[in-house]
Parts: C-alpha cells; structure tokens; sequence
C-alpha cells in the first residue's frame, strides 16, 4: 500500500488532533478521495514528519498525530542547479526530475537565449508555480526537506556570486569530462544554459568568474536531458548513489 505523503508548513504535537486548510482537506479528501480513519503521512519541509489517521468532518480533514520522526533522504552533496529557463513545460520537468534526483537548491536564470518573457508580476507567480512543483515533487519522493526555488536572476548576478566549492558550466565544446574533474567537497553548482545553449560571451564570462565547463559526452544534450544527466552523475561520482 502506497505511502500518502502531503506537504504542510505547520509543525504538530503527538497525540493531538488539528484541522487541516481547505486547500489540504479538498487534496486529501476529494482528489486522493482518502477515508475515514486512513493512515496519510504530513511532512513540514524542514525535516520532520507527522504520521496521522484521517477524520473527516463535513469538508474538512482533520489529522490525528499519532507520532513523528525526523527521517533523512537528503543527499550529502549539496548541488545548486543554476537552470537557464526554457519555454513550455521543459522547465517544469527539470524542476520534479532534479528534486528527485536530490537537488538542494534551484535558480532560475534568465540568459541572452531565454526567449520566455517574465516581468513584474508573472516573475514571482512563475516562482510559485515551480515552487508546487517542488513540493508535489518532495511527496513523492520521500523528502522531508523542501528545496529552495530561488527568485529569478540574470546570469550576470550569478555570475558574480561564489557560494559553492566547485562551479560547473556544461558546455559540449569542452574538452573536459566528469573523469578529469577532481572533487572532495560537498557543494558544487551547475550551469546550463536555455534552448540553444549558452552564448560564447556567456560562455567566456563564466570562465572569467571561476566557473568550469565540462562535457557530456560526444553528442549535445536538450537543456532538460543536460540537467538530469550531470545531477546524476554528479550523484553516482560523489553523492548518494556511491
């Protein structure tokens, strides 16, 4: 029987009874369609997770906490995935796969080949979107801890800022593969560029900024292929599929 996991940024005492949000109780009670007295499991984004029964009174769910625990999927390399955004629902995937995958942090970047138009408003009702994204992506990975969705930037803020221990730009020119990459940190970045690629000044900029390009091998990668695949085998060379 599959485990019915659902976000919820409110923390719990054993042995109590809380009523849940509208939104959380329509989820859980007329898309799930759970029943009376059904185990589901609450998890609050920061580690921790809630084992409840299901009672329901009219419309709304009410979630008797039988116990907690602090259960950790969380990979031991940190990767920051600097994403470059891409039109349709490309963004989406790399978004649910790469939290899957075991992603701690993700930014959306805006580069001189992003030919999605975000402005005033629509920037952060897209955050949001991503960020429903996360989450649906979270229950049913098993993770207790959310991802943070970054707000959007321009390359050229993030070129300037240097928060991980290794910097990583794909780009299938380089002559350098994940083999020729020495590694013993626990924080790394990846940068990759939209549909059609970083620019050569992108490129070049980055280079200037401490950023590494590397390879994925001989044949180019769609933006959403490239992410996956380097957060993987960043993940099999020195997180937690070692």
């Amino acid at each position: 029987m599959r485990n019915i996991r659902v976000y919820y940024s409110e923390q719990f005492e054993t042995g109590q009874a809380y009523s849940l949000e509208k939104a959380t109780s329509h989820y859980l009670l007329r898309v799930l369609r759970l029943k009376e007295q059904q185990a589901f499991t609450l998890f609050d984004g920061k580690g921790c997770e809630y084992h409840a029964q299901l009672e329901i009174s009219g419309k709304t769910a009410i979630a008797h906490i039988e116990s907690s625990s602090h259960l950790s999927t969380e990979s031991n390399l940190k990767i920051h995935l600097l994403q470059g955004i891409s039109k349709g629902d490309r963004m989406d995937f790399v978004i649910q796969k790469s939290v899957e995958l075991g992603v701690h942090k993700i930014t959306p970047v805006i580069c001189e080949r992003t030919v999605v138009n975000l402005k005033g408003d629509r920037l952060e009702k897209k955050r949001q979107h991503w960020n429903n994204i996360a989450i649906s992506a979270c229950e049913q990975s098993g993770r207790n801890h959310l991802p943070e969705i970054s707000v959007i930037k321009q390359l050229d803020e993030i070129l300037q800022e240097g928060n991980s221990q290794l910097k990583l730009l794909l780009n299938p020119l380089s002559k350098q593969t994940f083999n020729s990459i020495e590694f013993s940190a626990d924080q790394l970045s990846f940068l990759i560029g939209p549909e059609g690629g970083l620019t050569d000044n992108e490129i070049n900029h980055a280079l200037q900024n401490n950023f590494s390009d590397i390879q994925l091998g001989p044949r180019v990668l769609r933006t959403e292929t490239a992410a996956l695949a380097a957060i993987t085998a960043a993940q099999v060379l020195w997180g937690d599929f070692n």
